[in-house]
């Protein structure tokens, strides 16, 4: 019986491998070369301890090829490092690509090292949750950019809740000119649901924002109007503007008194070359006296004309203000359903 045993084991392979030939289970498609020399880039650095840059190589691997493989590794590494947002978020994220050994997700039948890997993902989920929360976001309108703290975490229906670490945290979602936003605190191990309605229209959201906070009734709460500008700006306005302008004038006759003297200077020392021929240029004493005066002369003549200019803008801007700011405060009534202004020139 033993030895007829035997002899039927090689001939049920061999229908095995012919079964197999002739109907083979679907193929992974070949990773591009790139790819597998970045896994293998991800291998050495696990290798030598660095699980924060093999994290990130296997992140941009998920990103490039979406393999479940490659979320697996960034949450089970994110685990190690402690990051744990990011563990709870790729974990939940494999577990849901590959369903579990009751109910797998795949073509492939499950090996022992596949249960293994559920199992250890699993540990390291419920590990990972006890130190953050869990955001549910529901958005009103499908196709909705969500975004937590500004970081945009997917499009409306979320299919998985959003790992965060404790503490407060700024929920919105946008959708054209729509927006909505929510302060939401989330804690350890806690779950959280946000509702955020986006309103019908980008113009009814400027409506409701210009009517400002409802009360109790629904009906727009007026706040006092603030008060305007009044007399005071205006004034300390066209006087700060009149006294630059006032003080530039001085400044550039000061300038061009300077800019004369060393005219005269150059003028002198230029004669004295001329006459001299043994102390001209260069080299000599008066050549330098000339190069020194003329630089002084140049330098205070444009400092002179930059005030003169300076001085007519503030001129220019001081009767602007005297025409343009209101000499009185801005007057806000209410009349009938509307909002009416009044303005005193």
């Amino acid at each position: 019986m033993r030895s007829s045993l035997y002899t039927l084991i090689p001939v049920l392979a061999l229908l095995m491998e012919s079964s197999a030939m002739a109907a083979p289970p679907p193929a992974e498609p070949q990773e591009p070369a790139a790819q597998r020399q970045m896994r293998a880039q991800a291998g050495r650095l696990v290798g030598g301890g660095h699980l924060a840059e093999a994290r990130d190589v296997h992140l941009s691997l998920w990103r490039v090829g979406r393999r479940p493989l490659d979320a697996f590794n960034v949450g089970t590494l994110s685990q190690r490092i402690r990051d744990y947002p990011t563990a709870a978020e790729y974990l939940t994220l494999w577990l849901g690509l590959v369903g579990s050994p009751e109910a797998p997700r795949g073509p492939a039948p499950w090996t022992e090292q596949d249960r293994q890997k559920h199992a250890q993902a699993r540990v390291d989920l419920q590990a990972a949750r006890e130190h953050v929360g869990a955001l549910e976001i529901n958005v009103s309108d499908p196709g909705a950019e969500v975004l937590v703290d500004g970081r945009r975490v997917g499009l409306s229906p979320l299919r998985a809740p959003v790992f965060v670490w404790p503490g407060q945290h700024r929920v919105s979602a946008r959708l054209g000119g729509a927006r909505k936003e929510e302060l939401v605190t989330a804690t350890a191990g806690g779950e959280h649901t946000v509702r955020l309605v986006l309103p019908a229209s980008p113009a009814e959201a400027q409506i409701d924002g210009a009517r400002g906070p409802r009360s109790a009734a629904g009906a727009p709460s007026l706040a006092p109007p603030s008060p305007g500008p009044g007399p005071a700006r205006r004034w300390l306005t066209v006087g700060g503007l009149a006294a630059t302008s006032a003080a530039l004038v001085v400044f550039g006759g000061i300038a061009a008194g300077v800019a004369g003297g060393a005219a005269e200077e150059r003028d002198a020392a230029l004669a004295r070359v001329q006459a001299d021929s043994v102390s001209g240029c260069p080299g000599g004493a008066a050549c330098g006296q000339f190069t020194d005066a003329d630089g002084r002369a140049k330098t205070w003549t444009a400092l002179s004309a930059g005030a003169f200019v300076g001085a007519g803008l503030s001129a220019a801007g001081a009767a602007a203000a005297y025409l343009l700011l209101p000499a009185g405060p801005v007057r806000v009534t209410t009349g009938g359903a509307g909002v009416q202004l009044a303005t005193s020139w």
